[in-house]
C-alpha cells in the first residue's frame, strides 16, 4: 500500500512539475525570448509552441500583407496560451504587441478560476496595469522562476 502511495505521488509530482509553457515577449527582444525558452525547455518542461522560429517572425511589420497566414499565427499563438500551464512574459526594453494580447488571454483564463502561472520575467520597461494584477508573479529571471516550488 504505501509504496502504491510513493508510485502515485511520484506521477503526480512528474505531471505537476513537467509543465507546457508559453514564452512571450516583443518581437524585436527574440534572442532573450529564445534565451528563457531554451532555459524552460533545459529544466524539462515543453514549449507548446515556439513562435519565435515561426513565419510571424518573417513579416512582422506587414501582417496586412498575408492576412491568411497572420489569422493562422494568431489562432495558433492564442491556442498556445489556452492550453498552456504557466505563461512567462519577458519584459524587455522593447516594446510588444501580441505579448499583450497573450497576457490578456491568461489573465481571462486566471480570472475564471483556471490554475494557470502567469510570470513576469525581467525588469519592467513598458509599464502596464496589468503587470499588476493579483494573479501576477514578477521575478527578474526565468532561472529564479524555475527554481521556485510551484
Amino acid at each position: 500500500m504505501a509504496a502504491a502511495l510513493r508510485s502515485e505521488l511520484s506521477v503526480a509530482d512528474e505531471i505537476f512539475t513537467a509543465v507546457r509553457i508559453y514564452v512571450a515577449g516583443p518581437l524585436a527582444d527574440i534572442e532573450n525570448v529564445r534565451s528563457v525558452q531554451s532555459a524552460v525547455v533545459a529544466a524539462g518542461h515543453e514549449l507548446p509552441l515556439d513562435w519565435s522560429r515561426g513565419p510571424d517572425v518573417a513579416f512582422v511589420d506587414d501582417y496586412g500583407s498575408r492576412p491568411a497566414d497572420s489569422a493562422e499565427i494568431a489562432m495558433a499563438d492564442l491556442d498556445a496560451v489556452l492550453v498552456a500551464d504557466a505563461v512567462l512574459i519577458v519584459a524587455s526594453e522593447h516594446d510588444g504587441r501580441g505579448m499583450f494580447v497573450e497576457l490578456g488571454a491568461a489573465l481571462a483564463r486566471a480570472c475564471r478560476g483556471e490554475h494557470v502561472r502567469i510570470v513576469v520575467i525581467g525588469a519592467i520597461q513598458h509599464e502596464s496595469v496589468f503587470y499588476y494584477h493579483p494573479a501576477i508573479q514578477r521575478v527578474a529571471t526565468v532561472n529564479e522562476w524555475l527554481a521556485t516550488p510551484t
